[in-house]
């Protein structure tokens, strides 16, 4: 008869070998569970002599997981995040009581025009947590489903993992960023216009969307065009000191910029045939479907975007 190895468990335990899973380092494990490092080091050591498997090995940079502990911690993400809600559903929710760490991943258009509201706005409201706000990489997704990241903040991405749920964020409308001065004076332009398709653009590199092509060249090959495109960059601050310096255009989001920016202008895009998606949606957990804190997340993002749309408009 096998032997049940959830006899005489502590949940605790089973805690700790998630979040050394997660950040495979016992240093940063032990900094997130608030313990010291020996007494990860002994929870550990416990854990490989109930599981009969060495569970991590070291690296250089840290632990790697055996296929034993992966398998197990993939299992385990879901199943300790169903207990802990159903355990919690009858206490009333209140930020001010969450402790630990909030991990929200931001696309760079995003974090450059939400990240410090949105930290702001988190620790106004929650001021006993730890709050990290990253640009998104191509490592979160993977984050999302191992728990390491609670919320993330992207254009849409279609192929994605069915443990991930969707929420459709109102999307903010397209604009073409140029400088206050800039030789082009209309309040709108015509992606396909003849000004339009022999400008110079300056394009952001968004992850999961247009690392290979930028959307103004997808766009232009929809129509049989080719775009110019003189700049690219993953930081948006680099872009809007070019396009400052330059007669460069920059297609971008509404909430990129204020409306009164001193250096800026911004003019309402004007497209033909076949948009460009700039649908807006936050992924996260199916585990935390239910879970208050994420539902309290959700809602101050979608907040911030509609607060920042009508200061726009």
């Amino acid at each position: 008869m096998a032997k049940d190895l959830s006899a005489n468990l502590d949940l605790n335990l089973l805690k700790t070998l998630l979040v050394i899973y997660q950040e495979q380092n016992l240093r940063k494990a032990s900094e997130r569970l608030f313990v010291t490092q020996p007494a990860v080091s002994h929870a550990l050591q416990k854990l490989r002599l109930h599981f009969g498997d060495e569970l991590f090995t070291k690296t250089r940079t840290g632990l790697t997981p055996t296929p034993y502990a992966k398998q197990l911690c993939e299992a385990l993400a879901p199943a300790l995040n169903g207990l802990y809600q159903a355990v919690n559903t009858n206490q009333e929710f209140d930020p001010q009581q969450i402790t630990g760490r909030i991990r929200i991943a931001l696309a760079p258009q995003f974090i450059y025009a939400l990240g410090s509201k949105l930290y702001l706005t988190v620790h106004q409201q929650a001021p006993n947590c730890q709050i990290e706000v990253f640009t998104w990489s191509e490592t979160t997704f993977s984050e999302l489903l191992n728990g390491h990241t609670h919320i993330a903040l992207n254009y849409d991405v279609t192929a994605t993992s069915k443990e991930l749920n969707r929420k459709t964020i109102p999307r903010s409308k397209p604009v073409v960023i140029v400088r206050k001065d800039h030789p082009y004076q209309d309040s709108e332009i015509g992606v396909t216009s003849d000004y339009a398709t022999e400008a110079v653009w300056a394009c952001l590199i968004v992850p999961e969307r247009n690392e290979l092509l930028t959307d103004v060249e997808q766009y232009y090959a929809q129509h049989n065009l080719t775009a110019n495109i003189g700049y690219r960059s993953s930081s948006p601050e680099s872009i809007l000191q070019v396009v400052k310096e330059t007669d460069l255009l920059f297609p971008t989001l509404d909430i990129m910029v204020r409306d009164d920016h001193p250096d800026f202008r911004k003019i309402n895009v004007r497209m033909d045939g076949s948009l460009i998606d700039y649908g807006t949606v936050c992924y996260y957990h199916q585990s935390k479907q239910n879970d208050p804190k994420t539902q309290w997340l959700l809602g101050l993002i979608e907040s911030l975007i509609l607060d920042t749309r009508t200061t726009n408009e």
